[in-house]
């Protein structure tokens, strides 16, 4: 089975409406926040924890996940990187609001959407997401709107058991 690729951050720093004032590597903070929860959630492949187990060792809150997305992944957060909960989670959430756990319950870059337009309101427009900072107070908030998604995914999978 061929590897996913979740997002790449050329994607957004390539689009018609990136900001040309501001860092290329703006424009993969969204993908660096989820790999973040994802590599504290320890929900990386095993090929990816030897390949890159002293990088993992290293992943505290002062760490750049999203440097690090950019210099040992070529800004690219896909299936290779994330053990089978992992890609469970990404499939349903992350990649399209077409899943049925994101019809009923959201999927991450509209809860991200949502998350810049509170932070920003209307200012910047629909390029607001280039200018969020990568911060751990923006990553808390990020974290918990993931954390609630998690669960109800947990939950989604439990109730779908039953």
């Amino acid at each position: 089975m061929s590897d996913i690729v979740y997002d790449k951050a050329k994607w957004h720093w390539g689009a018609k409406d990136a900001p040309t004032d501001i860092p290329h590597e703006n424009g993969a903070t969204h993908i660096a926040f989820f790999f973040r929860w994802c590599m504290e959630h320890k929900f990386y492949s095993k090929e990816f924890a030897v390949d890159f187990a002293d990088d993992i060792a290293q992943m505290d809150e002062n760490f750049n996940y999203r440097q690090y997305l950019f210099d040992s992944i070529d800004g690219v957060l896909g299936s290779a990187e994330l053990n089978t909960a992992g890609k469970a989670f990404a499939k349903a959430y992350y990649t399209t609001d077409r899943t049925k756990f994101a019809k009923m319950y959201g999927w991450y870059l509209q809860d991200y959407t949502d998350f810049v337009s509170k932070k920003f309101g209307e200012k910047y427009f629909d390029n607001a997401y280039f200018y969020i900072e990568n911060s751990q107070e923006n990553y808390a908030l990020i974290k918990a709107i993931i954390d609630r998604r998690y669960e109800e995914f947990l939950t989604m999978k439990r109730v779908k058991q039953a």
